[in-house]
């Protein structure tokens, strides 16, 4: 795996390119925003673009979003944290194994070592998409004033 990808509710799963990880992060995005609709009795089809976009931010406010981070990344912090080799020899064995092609609850020692990381945020890896993160971001076509 290149990438590993922690959702909201702290689910790890891992790619090999950037464009699944894309795929996956707006999924769980609009599974977000349909889960909120519903909640909240909105009826998504009618809604302007304005206020999906506030309830992007809303969402994005309380869950985040998908935290994206290189495989590598982890492997060296845990080795720069002089973590023990069998913890190192475990996250290897994980990172390269077909248990990552699917959601699994993401291991503690690999979950402590992701809170020192700096995400990837998936707006990085595309232009031209709204993830959650960014979807409050100033850019060129919006004046945040």
């Amino acid at each position: 795996m290149k990438y590993i990808v922690l959702s909201p509710d702290q689910k790890l799963i891992g790619f090999e390119d950037s464009e699944h990880v894309l795929e996956y992060c707006l999924e769980v995005d609009n599974d977000s925003l349909d889960d909120y609709c519903e909640e909240q009795q909105l009826v998504y089809e009618t809604m302007t673009p304005t206020e999906i976009g506030q309830i992007y931010t809303n969402i994005g406010a309380i869950s985040g979003g998908c935290q994206i981070f290189l495989v590598s990344d982890v492997l060296n912090l845990m080795e720069e944290n002089a973590v023990d080799d069998y913890y190192i020899e475990e996250a290897k064995a994980l990172f390269e194994s077909k248990k990552l092609l699917k959601e699994m609850t993401c291991p503690g020692y690999i979950e402590d070592l992701l809170g020192e990381l700096t995400p990837i945020y998936a707006s990085n890896l595309t232009e031209g998409i709204y993830f959650m993160e960014n979807i409050d971001a100033p850019n060129d076509e919006k004046d945040n004033g």
